[in-house]
C-alpha cells in the first residue's frame, strides 16, 4: 500500500468525523498495489446515514480536510449510502481489491 501510517490515520479520522463512527473506508486502485507509481487516493466509504444531502455535505468537508491535511493530491471517493441495497461494480471492486482502513 502506498500511503503511509499518517496519510492513512488523516483518512481514517477524516471519515469519523464527516461520515460518522460507524462509516468504514477501503482504499482501492493504483495506490494498493507497491509496484506502481502515482496514482490518485481512490476511497471508497460506506456511510453510516442514509440522507442524501448530509451525505453530500460530509463529501465535502471530507475533501476540503484531506485537501488541507494531505496536500494537492487527485482524491476520488466513492460513497454508498447505508440503506443502498443494488450492489453496484464499483462497491465490490473497491472492496476486494482494496484495503480497508477503518
Amino acid at each position: 500500500m502506498r500511503l503511509s501510517e499518517q496519510q492513512c490515520s488523516i483518512i481514517r479520522t477524516a471519515v469519523a468525523e464527516n461520515f460518522g463512527l460507524d462509516a468504514n473506508v477501503w482504499l482501492f486502485g493504483s495506490r494498493v498495489d507497491d509496484s506502481k507509481r502515482g496514482g490518485d487516493i481512490d476511497l471508497y466509504i460506506e456511510a453510516a446515514t442514509d440522507d442524501a444531502d448530509e451525505i453530500v455535505a460530509a463529501k465535502l468537508r471530507f475533501l476540503v480536510t484531506l485537501y488541507k491535511k494531505l496536500g494537492d493530491q487527485k482524491i476520488d471517493v466513492v460513497v454508498r449510502r447505508q440503506s443502498f441495497k443494488e450492489n453496484l461494480p464499483i462497491y465490490e471492486i473497491a472492496k476486494q481489491t482494496g484495503v480497508k482502513l477503518s
